[in-house]
Order: structure tokens, then sequence, then C-alpha cells
């Protein structure tokens, strides 16, 4: 059993301006740390995003089901504009808590 006094309290992540093809294969080694990494909750900041496609909310689906897995937790920061109008079409916000604070 791991010693839970041994985790990491948050693990915040900045997300590119432009969420979408070459930026989520970019960050797709870091998502991998971040699933190995025994943190009690990683937060994906938002502030900087201003565009995200189908492939970042994929990105961003397959990281939360693989954190959630390993029993830690994931919320989004700052998720405004048209992030936030596509995550709230698609109810991600429904599953994957939105913040606006850490």
């Amino acid at each position: 059993m791991k010693n839970v006094a041994n985790k990491i309290d948050n693990t915040i992540v900045t997300i590119p301006n432009d969420f979408s093809g070459f930026a989520v294969d970019e960050l797709k080694d870091q998502f991998e740390l971040l699933v190995e990494q025994d943190s009690n909750c990683v937060v994906l900041d938002f502030s900087k995003t201003e565009f995200i496609d189908s492939s970042g909310i994929g990105a961003i689906v397959f990281l939360y089901k693989r954190i959630e897995k390993h029993s830690n937790k994931l919320s989004l920061l700052n998720v405004t504009g048209q992030p936030f109008k596509l995550m709230n079409l698609l109810r991600v916000d429904k599953t994957i808590p939105f913040i606006d604070a850490v």
C-alpha cells in the first residue's frame, strides 16, 4: 500500500495558446509522466489557451481516465472563450471539474 504522505499535492501544467494537433502531440510525453507521478490532483491551466479542437479534448479525456484509475483527480483551471464553449457543448464540465483558482 502506498504511503499517502508521500503524495505531491498539486501538479500544474500550462496548456498552450493553441491546444490542437501538434501541441497535443508535444504534450503526450508530459501527460504520460503525469499519470506515473503520484500527485493528488493534476491541474491543467487554460489561462493562455484561446483554441482547442477535438484532439485536445481527446487528450484531456484520455488523461482524465488514466489519472482517475490511479485514484487521483484532474481539474481544469481558468477555462474561458472558445475552449469553454466547446467543452461546455461536449459536457466535459459535467465530468471534469472547472476551477477558478488552485
